[in-house]
């Protein structure tokens, strides 16, 4: 059924863009033909349309051919049940074999599953190694999660330098939390950095270009307390607001505390929405 090129096409006409319908077709031909990656790429679109069944023929077809993709992806459907039930150790397995071929996400996956005893007992120090092959192979998150592990002395001894190095990393990389971890750490001065507020408040800016909540916080309190920044009410409560509309309660109780006797109204707004929050 699910290699049925006629039925096919009349789901992707149905469902697909019509500028997107001749890539689709001519992907199919290559998953018919033997193409793993292909395979694969059809299968995403199985899931896209929510068609578990079709997801999994194509995804089996694809690990057959020992496809990394297609283990990884495998090993997604498991861990989060689609069209089977949620099996940890089945997707640990899966994200294994995609690992051992150097898939990146894989790798960060299955160093999260020893870190956390999803699948497997708990194992610190293969966590540790894998996430540093993910790392190198460019994966941010593991980057980041290295950074807690040498500060905290996850799985190896603390080591400040270590734990600074990757956080950076992460940060250069794109990572909200490393950019929002980056700007806590000059902030308060940690990891034998000085405290700068002037340092912190450039992290911060980073993180709350990609909408970290706690950075966009942490900007109108500096602008509040000119820290790092001249004192500006007006940008303290710019950046209150922002992050209030995206649900931060701390932010809601700041604004009705500014407010309070200038705009006794907007102040009771922002109290009540705290009070829903």
């Amino acid at each position: 059924m699910w290699h049925q090129k006629q039925m096919f096409e009349q789901l992707i006409n149905e469902q697909v863009e019509p500028e997107k319908v001749e890539i689709l077709k001519q992907q199919f031909q290559q998953a018919l033909n033997g193409n793993s990656e292909a395979m694969v790429e059809i299968a995403l679109f199985y899931k896209r349309v929510e068609l578990f069944d079709g997801m999994h023929y194509w995804l089996n077809a694809a690990i057959n051919h020992s496809d990394s993709g297609g283990f990884f992806e495998l090993a997604n459907s498991f861990f989060e049940g689609l069209g089977v039930e949620v099996s940890e150790q089945r997707a640990f397995y899966y994200y294994e074999q995609a690992a051992k071929q150097h898939h990146p996400d894989a790798m960060n996956n299955l160093a999260d599953m020893y870190l956390n005893g999803e699948g497997i007992e708990i194992d610190e120090g293969a966590a540790l190694a894998w996430f540093l092959k993910a790392a190198t192979a460019g994966v941010v998150e593991a980057m980041y999660t290295l950074g807690i592990m040498y500060e905290q002395g996850i799985g190896t001894e603390i080591d400040e330098d270590k734990a600074f190095t990757y956080y950076e990393m992460a940060a250069k990389g794109g990572d909200s939390e490393g950019l929002y971890r980056m700007g806590m750490i000059y902030f308060q001065g940690e990891l034998t950095r000085n405290q700068s507020y002037e340092q912190a408040m450039k992290w911060f800016q980073c993180a709350a270009d990609i909408f970290h909540v706690d950075a966009i916080y942490n900007i109108a309190y500096c602008y509040e307390n000119a820290l790092g920044v001249e004192k500006s009410s007006e940008q303290a409560i710019r950046y209150y607001k922002q992050a209030a509309l995206l649900g931060d309660g701390a932010s809601m109780l700041k604004l009705a505390e500014l407010y309070e006797g200038v705009r006794p109204q907007e102040a009771e707004k922002w109290r009540q929405a705290a009070q829903q929050d």
